[in-house]
């Protein structure tokens, strides 16, 4: 793939002194967003994580990495939108990574139900609850399979990447 230089300044001036809200925060991708989000000085970090033992891996590792920097670690699910309405009230996200979801192709090809309502299902309520909310950015972390989707996977994350355009007026 082509390599792509992020203007990191431009990224930490934006997200610095911001809340911002990660869902699957304690993932593989979420939780190194969570970790470069860190380094930028956010007013809070607010990671939303449904696996409350990665959740503990998360917290033995910021205590003593961020220690003395805001984070909150919340055990939820993007299907629970109680839950998710719950959050955004008492924490009030300005920006939102949306980097929940199920990512390996073997998995969901075989659970493809179970695909479609995490990927789907869960994009659609943290996008709509973001929007409710007032969230001044959401992000949708994607994945390249969903350019030409030959899989369950792929197939999941274009339809979530359709979900985040038409919210968007696209």
């Amino acid at each position: 793939r082509e390599h792509i230089e992020l203007n990191r300044g431009q990224i930490s001036d934006y997200l610095s002194g911001k809340r911002v809200l990660v869902t699957g925060g304690a993932g593989s991708i979420g939780l190194e967003l969570c970790r470069q989000i860190m380094k930028v000085g956010p007013e809070r970090l607010i990671l939303f994580e449904r696996v409350e033992n990665e959740i503990y891996n998360v917290e033995m590792e910021f205590s003593e990495t961020f220690h003395d920097e805001p984070y909150t670690l919340v055990l939820g699910d993007v299907l629970d939108t109680g839950r998710l309405e719950h959050v955004m009230q008492e924490h009030n996200p300005q920006v939102v990574f949306h980097a929940a979801a199920y990512k390996h192709v073997p998995i969901t090809e075989a659970n493809p139900f179970e695909a479609v309502k995490n990927n789907v299902l869960g994009t659609l309520n943290v996008a709509e609850i973001s929007a409710k909310h007032g969230v001044e950015k959401f992000v949708l972390i994607s994945t390249d399979k969903a350019v030409k989707p030959a899989n369950v996977m792929g197939m999941t994350k274009r339809i979530a990447e359709l979900i985040c355009q038409g919210m968007n007026g696209g």
